[in-house]
């Protein structure tokens, strides 16, 4: 694994920002931070935000959330309507929601765009048609599709209540991306295909299809590493009893003292990590500490070379007897846990964006 160094990165960004939230947007109201245009024939869509029965993707239970509803403004084959996030402009990213098609007489189709430069004409975009079971990856240049990518038909799996799911991760020249649960990636060779480095993030939706988003989430893949971290925390928390807190910390860089890169505590995020956590990527040791019935350990986590990357911190409940030495075992067991969950290139990689 890629020394943990560069998961420091991911630290600093004590924030889940969405910018693409609809929790405190009144019904009827369109964010102030997305613009509408179209291309093609037609005038343009309607947008707006409205509350709709969505069921939960597990358990199937309905509950009342905002939607983001988009209608497209022109039947005809040729006119899309795009609702894009002005400002900032990404490059690396990590999108996703939840979709259904509810109306049109045209083609049924929508998508999510990215890197879409300021001419509004060149950009990457992923499209899916439901009812025809396809899925596209499309590079647009001057407006027109230049090269492209379909899925298998066979392979295209519609869930029942008609809620599509698509995640989207695009890092450099590879797009990766899971819709209802079937995973795929592309990687395009820049000096045969148009390499926008980076730009605007939106929907598209295709003729007057009347597209439902709900639950839309935008992250720098940064963002998204520290959001995984913080998630893996949380399910290894639920699943030892014993801890009462757990947070791990590494150096920005190596002559610099280490900070909170994760915990479960969001405050702590970002701020200088316990002295003790010096001492631990210094010696490699374990450092055992008890007061008024609660055990305090640090251990070491260390990539699959044997070399140190970080330190996790944690404090222990001694419902059940313990000594210094099972304390320790169990430490060194949840920084186990931690690395095993985290494969080389995911968790633990911050994902550097490449400049324009």
């Amino acid at each position: 694994m890629r020394s943990l160094l560069w998961i420091l990165l991911i630290g600093l960004l004590q924030a889940d920002a969405n910018p693409l939230s609809l929790d405190q947007l009144p019904d009827g109201k369109l964010p102030a931070n997305l613009k509408v245009i179209k291309v093609g024939s037609g005038t343009v869509g309607k947008v707006r935000v409205t509350m709709e029965s969505v069921p939960h993707p597990t358990t199937g239970v309905t509950e009342k959330q905002r939607v983001l509803e988009i209608t497209g403004g022109d039947a005809a084959p040729d006119h899309y309507t795009l609702v894009l996030l002005d400002q900032p402009l990404y490059s690396g990213i990590s999108i996703s929601t939840r979709f259904r098609i509810v109306g049109g007489k045209g083609v049924r189709a929508t998508g999510v765009i990215f890197r879409m430069q300021p001419n509004h004409k060149d950009y990457y975009l992923l499209a899916v048609k439901p009812e025809a079971k396809e899925a596209f990856w499309t590079v647009f240049e001057n407006g027109l599709p230049a090269k492209g990518f379909k899925y298998d038909e066979d392979q295209f799996v519609s869930p029942k209540d008609g809620w599509q799911s698509i995640k989207l991760q695009a890092k450099e020249n590879t797009t990766r991306w899971t819709l209802n649960h079937r995973q795929d990636f592309i990687t395009y060779n820049p000096e045969t295909t148009p390499d926008y480095h980076r730009g605007m993030v939106g929907f598209w939706v295709r003729s007057d299809s009347r597209v439902q988003f709900t639950s839309p989430v935008l992250r720098t893949l940064k963002e998204e590493k520290q959001h995984q971290l913080v998630a893996l925390l949380k399910k290894i928390s639920r699943e030892n009893n014993r801890l009462l807190s757990l947070k791990l910390s590494a150096r920005p860089s190596p002559k610099k003292p280490p900070v909170v890169i994760a915990s479960l505590e969001p405050k702590e995020i970002g701020q200088p990590a316990h002295e003790v956590v010096t001492k631990v990527l210094e010696t490699e040791e374990n450092f055992h500490g008890q007061k008024d019935g609660i055990s305090t350990v640090t251990v070491p986590v260390k990539d699959r070379n044997g070399k140190i990357i970080g330190a996790a911190r944690m404090r222990l409940s001694s419902r059940v007897a313990s000594t210094q030495r099972k304390d320790l075992a169990y430490g060194n067991d949840i920084a186990k846990q931690i690395l095993a969950a985290a494969p080389e290139g995911d968790l633990f990689d911050a994902g550097h964006e490449k400049a324009p």
